[in-house]
C-alpha cells in the first residue's frame, strides 16, 4: 500500500505539467497492473521511483510522503462508530482532533524552500488556495480535510493567518464550508527565543460547530461571533472593487537600475553642461522622503526617457552615457527579455497615470511601507517611486476621509503587514472604500473645511520644528506626549473622525481618543470603535457593488466593475504595470 501510495504521489512531482503527470500516472497504473497480476516482490523499477520521491542524490529524504490512511486504519475505515456522532457508523469518522504547532514560511519562501511543484501540490490538494499563502494555512486546511466531517482543530499559526491570501486560503475557506472559529488569540509573542508574533486559533466543525450554547471567545473575552479576520463580528464576503473609485490610485515607478537616480549634484552639474538634459530630468521621491521629511520635500533626481526609442534617448548624449554605464551591466543580466531589450527605460510605465497626472497640480500620496496611515499632498511634476502609493484627489474633503480613523481599520485588515508597519495596498482597500455621499465630499461642506485646517496645522507645526510625519504621528499617538501643540493636533484629529462620522451618518459611535491606547479599558474601546467601523463599511461596500452592478456600470458590463489581483505572483506584474508619475507624456517623446 505504501509503494502504490508513494508512486501515485511521486508521478505528480515528475513532471511539471498537468497533462504530463496524467501520462506518468497512466504509466505507472500499467506497471503497478502488471506486477499485481502477475504477483511476487515489488519490481526493480517501481522501487527506484518510491526512492526518487523519498531520497536526493545525496541519500537525504527528499520529499517525507505521509500517507494517513496507510499509517492509520484503525481510524481511517469505514466501519468505525463515529464518536462524535453518536457511534453511528457514518463512513465519517476520521481524526476527531488534531492540535499542534505548524511550520511557518511566507509565500514565496513555500517555492523557494521546497520548490514550484511542492507548491502546485499544495495548491491541487487544497483547491481556491492561494500560491503567496503562508505554509500554515496549509496545515489548517490538511487537518480540516482529515478530520471528515465532525471535529476541531487547534493551531499556532503566524499573526498574518487572518490576512490577505494566507486568510483566504485558511481560516475563510474552512469558515466558508462550515467550520466554525470558538477560541481565537490574535497575536502574542512567541513565549521561546524566536522573535515572532503568533496567533492561535481553534475551530470546530460539524456537531461540534452546532452544539447549543458553544461559547465564543476573543483574545478571552466572550463575544457572540469571530469571522476569519480574527474580528467580533459575523462572517462577510471579501469587498468588491467599486467603479467610483477606478482610476484614481496608482503604484509609482518600478525603475529597475539605480544608475538611474541623480543627486542635486550630479542633476546641476549635467544641466551646466548642457541646459537640454533637463528635459529628462525629474524629482524623485520615495516614501522614506514622504513619512521623513518636514515639507515631504525629494532629495533625488532621475533620468526619464519615457518610452522613447534608443534613437530618440540618443539625443540626450550626457544622460543615456550614464544609463549606459551605470544601468545596462544590470539589466544585461535581467531574467525579463523587455528588460533587457529597452535597458534605457524604466522597467515599467504606465501611460494611464501620467495621463491623470496632467489633467491635476497636486495628487495625494501615501508611503507603500508605513507605520502609521498618513497621507500627503505632492505637486504632480515629479517620479514616484513604487514606494509610494498615488491617488488623483485634489480636494481636502477627501484627504479628511482617508486621513480619518474611519479608513484606516479598514486600510490595516485588507492590506498586509511587514513586521510592525503597514504595507498599504490601493488594489486592496482603496479601490474597495466606500466614501461617503458625493454632497458630504462638496468644496463648501464641513469635510473639506475640516480637513484644510489640519493639513495645514500639521504642516506649519513640521516645518517650526524640522520633523517629517513619521515622528510627529509618534507624539501624536503616544498618551505620555503633553505638548500643547501635539494636543491641540491629537483634539483636531478626534474632530475630524467625528466629522467623517457625520458624513456616514454614524455619529451614534463614539470617538475614542486618537493615541496608543494603555490600559484594558481603553484597548476595548479602541478594538469596538475599530469592529463597528469595519463592520459599516463591509455593508455599505456590498451595498454600493449591488448599486453599480444594477445602474450598470451598467452598460459596460462586468468590465466596468474593476478588480485588481491580490498580492502575489500575478499581482506582481499588475504592480508593475502602475509604474511612472510624472507630469507630462515622456512616451511620445516630446514632453
Amino acid at each position: 500500500m505504501r509503494v502504490i501510495a508513494d508512486l501515485v504521489v511521486g508521478a505528480f512531482f515528475a513532471a511539471d505539467s498537468d497533462k504530463a503527470r496524467q501520462a506518468e500516472r497512466n504509466r505507472r497504473l500499467d506497471l503497478v497492473t502488471t506486477w499485481l497480476r502477475d504477483g511476487g516482490p515489488v519490481p526493480a523499477e517501481l522501487r527506484d521511483l518510491c526512492d526518487e520521491l523519498r531520497c536526493d542524490t545525496d541519500g537525504r529524504k527528499a520529499i517525507p510522503s505521509f500517507h494517513w490512511m496507510v499509517e492509520y486504519p484503525e481510524v481511517f475505515y469505514g466501519g468505525r462508530p463515529d464518536p462524535l456522532d453518536k457511534d453511528h457508523v457514518n463512513r465519517a469518522a476520521w481524526m476527531d482532533a488534531f492540535v499542534g504547532n505548524p511550520p511557518f514560511a511566507g509565500g514565496s519562501q513555500v517555492s523557494g524552500t521546497f520548490g514550484d511543484s511542492y507548491r502546485d501540490w499544495l495548491l491541487m490538494v487544497h483547491p481556491g488556495s492561494h500560491g503567496n499563502a503562508d505554509l500554515c494555512a496549509h496545515f489548517f486546511r490538511r487537518a480540516d480535510y482529515l478530520l471528515g466531517q465532525h471535529g476541531t482543530v487547534g493551531l499556532i499559526a503566524t499573526n498574518t493567518i487572518s490576512q490577505g491570501d494566507t486568510r483566504s486560503t485558511g481560516l475563510q475557506n474552512m469558515v466558508n464550508v462550515g467550520s466554525a472559529i470558538y477560541d481565537a488569540v490574535r497575536t502574542m509573542k512567541w513565549p521561546g527565543e524566536a522573535n515572532v508574533a503568533v496567533s492561535v486559533v481553534h475551530l470546530a466543525k460539524g456537531h461540534l460547530a452546532n452544539i447549543s450554547g458553544l461559547r465564543r471567545r476573543l483574545d478571552g473575552i466572550e463575544v457572540a461571533a469571530i469571522n476569519s479576520r480574527l474580528r467580533p463580528k459575523p462572517e462577510r464576503s471579501n469587498p468588491d472593487a467599486l467603479a467610483a473609485n477606478s482610476g484614481l490610485s496608482f503604484l509609482g515607478s518600478k525603475v529597475y537600475g539605480q544608475g538611474f537616480t541623480l543627486t542635486p549634484e550630479d542633476r546641476d552639474d549635467l544641466i551646466r553642461r548642457n541646459v537640454r538634459n533637463a528635459e529628462r530630468i525629474f524629482p524623485y521621491l520615495g516614501g522614506e522622503e514622504v513619512n521623513s521629511s518636514p515639507t515631504q520635500s525629494f532629495d533625488r533626481h532621475v533620468i526619464n526617457f519615457g518610452e522613447m526609442s534608443l534613437e530618440e534617448a540618443e539625443k540626450w548624449p550626457d544622460l543615456i552615457k550614464i544609463v549606459r554605464e551605470k544601468v545596462k551591466p544590470e539589466r544585461d543580466k535581467n531574467k525579463r527579455d523587455i528588460r533587457r531589450k529597452y535597458w534605457w527605460r524604466f522597467g515599467e510605465t504606465t501611460p494611464a497615470l501620467f495621463a491623470a497626472l496632467e489633467s491635476t497640480t497636486r495628487c495625494l500620496v501615501i508611503s507603500r511601507h508605513t507605520k502609521h496611515v498618513i497621507f500627503a499632498f505632492q505637486p504632480t511634476d515629479r517620479v514616484f517611486s513604487e514606494a509610494v502609493c498615488i491617488f488623483i484627489l485634489e480636494d481636502n474633503a477627501r484627504f479628511s476621509v482617508l486621513q480619518s480613523r474611519i479608513h484606516e481599520p479598514w486600510a490595516r485588515l485588507l492590506s498586509s503587514s511587514m513586521r510592525n508597519d503597514l504595507r498599504y495596498s490601493a488594489s486592496d482597500c482603496f479601490d474597495t472604500f466606500p466614501f461617503p455621499a458625493a454632497e458630504t465630499l462638496a468644496p463648501t461642506g464641513d469635510l473639506e473645511a475640516i480637513g484644510t485646517r489640519l493639513y495645514e496645522t500639521r504642516a506649519l507645526l513640521m516645518v517650526e520644528r524640522n520633523q517629517g510625519l513619521t515622528t510627529t504621528y509618534n507624539q501624536l499617538k503616544d498618551p505620555a506626549c503633553d505638548d500643547p501643540e501635539i494636543l491641540a493636533l491629537r483634539r483636531l484629529h478626534e474632530d475630524l473622525d467625528r466629522a467623517v462620522l457625520a458624513a456616514y451618518r454614524w455619529s451614534d459611535i463614539p470617538v475614542p481618543p486618537f493615541e496608543t491606547p494603555t490600559s484594558p479599558t481603553a484597548r476595548t474601546a479602541q478594538e469596538s470603535f475599530e469592529d463597528e467601523i469595519i463592520d459599516r463599511l463591509f455593508a455599505l461596500n456590498a451595498e454600493r457593488a449591488e448599486k453599480e452592478e444594477l445602474q450598470g456600470a451598467g452598460a459596460k458590463g462586468k468590465e466596468s466593475k474593476v478588480k485588481r489581483p491580490k498580492a502575489g505572483p500575478k499581482a506582481d506584474v499588475a504592480d508593475a504595470q502602475l509604474g511612472l508619475g510624472f507630469k507630462g507624456r515622456p512616451s511620445d517623446g516630446k514632453s
